[in-house]
């Protein structure tokens, strides 16, 4: 497992814990960055696994300031109707919000909004 690029081996840790036993129904994992080392499409997948072992009990917490992420999640937890709930800062408040109803207003979303409509209002000038 050395010579596998570190975002393969990120996957391949979750079917080595769950091939042991190591990870249960009662399991909680903390992911900081799960688009890390990832290519975009395994970014992808890598949330598909997550969300089957959220569904089989497993609790994540997870961190990202990537809008694929967000993106992503909320994608699942329309298509399964699975309650993904989201805890954005404000400000000086914190703010929940679940990305089964919407996806949350923070600077991260409005960031890459923004900058996609720059992108086309310089495809049309």
């Amino acid at each position: 497992m050395g010579a596998t690029a570190e975002g393969i081996r990120k996957i391949a840790v979750f079917d080595r814990l769950l091939r042991n036993g190591y990870l249960n129904e009662k399991s909680i994992i903390f992911i900081d960055e799960p688009e890390s080392t990832l290519h975009p499409e395994a970014i992808s997948t890598f949330l598909d696994i997550i969300a089957i072992l959220a569904k089989h009990g497993i609790q994540f917490f997870l961190a990202s300031h990537s809008y694929a992420v967000v993106k992503k999640l909320s994608l699942i937890a329309r298509q399964q109707q699975l309650s993904i709930p989201v805890l954005s800062k404000e400000g000086d408040d914190w703010v929940q919000t679940d990305l089964l109803h919407d996806m949350p207003d923070n600077p991260i979303i409005n960031e890459s909004i923004r900058l996609y409509e720059e992108e086309v209002d310089l495809a049309f000038q």
